[in-house]
């Protein structure tokens, strides 16, 4: 009674695993040992193939040995027929699914950029309007709620500063970045 179990077992198994077709095959691993590899392809198909010391195994087009080999690894198969074999592998590559490119993040709809640059030295500051002595003469710009500085806490009167800038809708100067510093002196 044993061993017709054994023959039923051994005949489904037999049953569930198909000698891979000649060709290129793909698929996942689902063991490579002693000579014998299976591979699960999408559609839910198991090929059992067998291969030698001269079949090619590689990872990023470099070789590897059949014991790099781990289960579930994604992987393109050369299959071919050989006398006494009905299927041997010449070739099996580890293949990677290359990811879509990301799309660049989406910017806020109005960002300003600034397109002006002004550089000079602050004559003037109160809580939303500074002015600049520049070499065109002196320019004053609203400080906006978004404004960029350096450091806020310092007072800008009589800072050499540096300024990115732009116009708002009703055409006045409006600072988006303000920077200023000094010269470092090496010891």
């Amino acid at each position: 009674m044993r061993w017709m179990i054994g023959i039923l077992v051994a005949a489904g198994t037999l049953h569930a695993q198909q000698i891979m077709p000649v060709g290129i095959v793909r698929g996942s691993v689902i063991s490579a040992a002693g000579g014998s590899l299976s591979v699960r392809r999408a559609d839910g198909a198991v090929y059992d193939c067998s291969y030698d010391r001269l079949t090619l195994f590689q990872r990023n087009h470099w070789p590897i040995r059949s014991s790099d080999l781990s289960g579930g690894e994604p992987v393109e198969i050369l299959a071919d027929r050989k006398t006494a074999v009905p299927c041997y592998v010449r070739m099996l590559s580890i293949v990677y699914v290359i990811p879509a490119p990301r799309r660049a993040p989406k910017r806020e709809t109005w960002v300003p950029h600034g397109y002006l640059f002004y550089s000079g030295l602050v004559v003037a500051s109160d809580g939303s309007l500074f002015t600049i002595k520049t070499s065109d003469g002196p320019r004053t710009l609203r400080l906006r709620a978004d404004t960029h500085y350096t450091d806020a806490t310092e007072a800008l009167i009589n800072k050499h500063v540096f300024v990115r800038a732009g116009r708002d809708q009703l055409g006045k100067l409006e600072a988006y970045q303000v920077m200023w510093g000094g010269i470092l002196t090496v010891p």
